[in-house]
């Protein structure tokens, strides 16, 4: 290969790699991180007495999602290649327990990534859908924090995932072929109506000719239905933050925690829910 060839070439694969890289960098967020007992966790089957109580631990945070390549891969998050710099601003914060205020600590970084799922993935709230991306990330929790029997151990990574829309040109178009179908929806269940009510006042030879109509408008109706869920399971849901250049988060998303040292490429390697979270602009 010539070097004029070789130098076209690196130039070409770092182009690709500015204008594939996520909006989502260089926009921050609010999150409100809520601790506790989830529907099938095993937290309580590996740390006796976790949230038996029933309490919860809330902490809030701001973090910024950043271009610069991280320095640490974790499998579950995405490639290394394409994990960049999660900032925690500021990486300490204070929170009210039974004890009074006390004071936790975040790493000043973490990771993030986007996965693009090509299936439905079930969302935080257990609902079936199918985002953009699935955002994933972590932070890492030097002190813990502790309230009643709730805790994240000292030194805990928690893992946060959620689904983001980061192509708003994408997206608007989207919202347009949504209302599209509603509007089309809409008016196949007029006409239905109204080939019904004619019914009433015709012969049975015009009863065979509405059966035909109100066939066909049944199967339109079948497929309209079904393009309609899909854009539903596709579009942001209801109460999704949106940034400033147009990057939208779901309202919700899981925790997790690793529950055993095992790596993720070896049988027994395990993850546990720790809790929830809900997102907001800053």
């Amino acid at each position: 290969m010539s070097r004029w060839r070789l130098v076209i070439v690196v130039f070409a694969i770092w182009m690709d790699g500015i204008v594939s890289l996520s909006l989502l960098s260089s926009t921050a967020w609010k999150l409100r991180v809520d601790v506790g007992l989830q529907p099938g966790t095993w937290m309580p089957k590996r740390f006796p007495g976790w949230a038996e109580s029933g309490a919860r631990l809330g902490l809030d945070l701001q973090v910024k999602f950043t271009d610069i390549p991280s320095s640490v891969g974790e499998s579950l998050v995405g490639p290394k290649s394409e994990t960049f710099q999660l900032q925690v601003t500021p990486p300490s914060l204070t929170f009210v327990t039974e004890r009074g205020e006390e004071t936790v600590d975040f790493a000043a970084t973490g990771g993030w990534c986007i996965q693009r799922p090509t299936g439905n993935v079930r969302n935080a709230n257990g609902s079936v859908v199918k985002p953009e991306g699935l955002l994933r990330f972590w932070l890492d929790c030097t002190s813990g924090a502790r309230r009643k029997d709730v805790e994240i151990f000292p030194n805990t990574r928690i893992f946060f995932t959620t689904g983001v829309w980061d192509d708003p040109v994408l997206l608007d178009r989207q919202e347009q072929d949504y209302r599209i179908v509603l509007d089309q929806l809409e008016e196949t269940v007029r006409t239905t109506r109204a080939i019904r009510k004619e019914s009433k006042e015709n012969n049975m030879l015009q009863n065979l000719s509405s059966f035909f109509d109100l066939a066909e408008n049944s199967r339109e109706y079948d497929t309209l239905k079904a393009k309609k869920e899909e854009y539903e399971g596709g579009l942001p849901p209801v109460g999704s933050c949106v940034a400033s250049n147009g990057v939208q988060l779901a309202p919700t998303g899981s925790l997790v925690i690793k529950g055993n040292d095992t790596p993720d490429w070896l049988p027994g390697s395990e993850y546990l829910i720790l809790g929830t979270f809900s997102t907001a602009g800053t």
